[in-house]
């Protein structure tokens, strides 16, 4: 009986999930639509916190844009940095030679700490139309903005842009650097299929009309990202979001300097992730963790029932042939190569790492630079 109902759940998760990945392959494919011919005033906010050895590199990237310097403002906002975070984006405003470069500071309170409160307040104070955001750790290419303001058609609420990791050389960053990869070409092919639900807030632009319309972040945006912010726009039906597949387009962050810090961070990410106000979306992605709980314990079970082998071996052949199928086709999208040696490796890993990560990001207090958020 036991053996049986693993069976069962082998084939009925396995094929949602087979299916999950059919949906993220047909995103993956960019259409010649319409682009806005137009150069609406853009306001780019710069969320920053302890991000003293790569401010100045972020803002430099921003300033040598080929969209026209007057149709832009950079803002960069300071979370209450401990270093000299604040100091050198204010010496960078008066010293780099661009129209409008502006340092802004979250105040004093629990209400004003965290990524979704800097973003609010520079988007309160913001000029443009559009709003544009990156990560302070970030280096965005001379046409971002031009690249991602042409998706902006009238339709277009809220656009999504590829980012990669850029591995230091050891073997952990480029593992760390392929898993990337891996959720970044999910985001986008879900995008793609006309399925919202996560993006990567390094790389993401939207009508700051659309923003002020769903009320932000919300009520509770410490507990919120921006992948929560496009479904809130999504769920208001503001508008289409799109992919933005152009290369140029592609901004660059480095990848976690120690295990312990991969680790933080995506724990962090399973953590906020239960804050979407569609239900359906959260009921999806737990029926996806789902087939990894059940491979988990399939693999434990089969040590004790050698008979459950041959169907775990099936469902584990077809899961590591289709995500090499999708992970092919982003690589080929976002110009990066896939070691085959690192695949294998990530695949072996690949199960317990969704398992703990995600349960545990659940239990964990949320942090984001060594600061407990919601207190």
């Amino acid at each position: 009986m036991i053996r049986l109902a693993f069976i069962l759940l082998l084939v009925v998760s396995s094929g949602y999930y087979l299916l999950f990945l059919l949906k993220v392959l047909r995103g993956l494919k960019p259409t010649a639509g319409p682009r806005n011919t137009t150069a609406p005033m853009v306001s780019v906010i710069v969320a920053a916190r302890d991000e003293e050895p790569n401010i100045l590199q972020c803002i430099t990237s921003l300033s040598h844009q080929s969209y026209d310097s007057r149709n832009y403002e950079i803002i960069v906002v300071d979370d209450h940095s401990r270093d000299r975070t604040l100091a050198l984006a204010q010496e960078a405003a008066a010293r780099i030679e661009h129209p409008a470069i502006r340092v802004l500071t979250c105040k004093d309170g629990p209400d004003q700490q965290g990524k979704p409160a800097a973003i609010s307040l520079g988007v309160e104070n913001a000029r443009g139309d559009i709003i544009f955001c990156t990560d302070a750790d970030c280096i965005v290419p001379k046409d971002w903005i031009a690249s991602m303001t042409g998706c902006f058609t009238e339709a277009v609420v809220f656009v999504a842009g590829p980012v990669t990791e850029q591995p230091a050389g050891s073997f952990v960053s480029k593992m760390q650097a392929l898993e990337f990869l891996g959720l970044i070409t999910t985001g986008a092919g879900l995008i793609g299929s006309g399925n919202p639900i996560i993006c990567n807030g390094a790389n993401i632009a939207y009508r700051k009309s659309a923003f002020l319309a769903v009320n932000g972040y919300g009520e509770d945006g410490t507990f919120c990202d921006d992948e929560t912010l496009m479904q809130r726009m999504v769920r208001r039906n503001m508008g289409t979001v799109v992919f933005n597949f152009d290369p140029s387009s592609t901004v660059t962050t480095s990848t976690p300097e120690t295990v312990s810090g991969f680790w933080h961070q995506r724990t962090r990410w399973a953590a906020k992730r239960g804050h979407y106000e569609d239900k359906s979306v959260l009921a999806r992605l737990i029926v996806l963790y789902s087939f990894f709980l059940v491979l988990f314990f399939s693999s434990l079970a089969a040590l004790v029932d050698p008979v459950l082998f041959i169907p775990l071996l099936v469902v584990l052949v077809l899961k590591v042939t289709a995500e090499m199928i999708v992970l092919r086709s982003g690589a080929r999208l976002f110009q990066q190569r896939i070691s085959v040696w690192h695949f294998v490796i990530a695949e072996l890993l690949h199960v317990p790492y969704i398992v703990f990560a995600a349960f545990i990001g659940q239990f964990s207090a949320l942090r984001w630079k060594n600061r407990a958020l919601g207190q």
